[in-house]
């Protein structure tokens, strides 16, 4: 995987902004929960995870927060002045932040290694049937 370190993202106006200080993200994966399909406007919501450590923010996102069917409470993170969703918090999974992978100037090293939610993925989204597949949220892996 060609590395993230220093990759710049950004909401559709430029008013929040942020820089990637690791060399590769924790995890990536592909959602299709019905929320992150209303947050995106499409099928999935593609999401690099990092620690929040690694991620400078210049801009003050706005964030929208939803009880996720686990308990747990979900943030997204959004510019207030066009709308883009930047990224989000898990309270299931705290010190991390998932960064859309949209929002990522040069986004190349994307690859997803799981696809959630995808007993809910639409019939018209054809995202990969060759990495696991989990119909819900899978378990929090142990901490390191």
């Amino acid at each position: 995987m060609s590395t993230c370190k220093n990759a710049h993202g950004q909401c559709l106006c430029g008013e929040v902004s942020y820089t990637i200080k690791a060399e590769e993200p924790l995890r990536m994966a592909q959602c299709h929960c019905k929320d992150c399909q209303r947050a995106s406007g499409v099928g999935h919501m593609a999401l690099a995870f990092f620690n929040e450590d690694d991620v400078d923010f210049e801009g003050d996102p706005a964030s929208y927060s939803v009880t996720a069917d686990s308990g747990n409470t979900n943030t997204r993170l959004f510019c207030k002045t066009c709308g883009s969703r930047i990224g989000g918090k898990n309270t299931g999974r705290p010190g991390l932040i998932a960064l859309t992978a949209g929002s990522i100037d040069d986004n190349a090293w994307f690859k997803p290694g799981a696809i959630v939610y995808a007993a809910m993925r639409p019939v018209w989204d054809n995202t990969s049937t060759e990495i696991p597949n989990f119909d819900k949220m899978p378990p929090a892996p142990p901490a390191a």
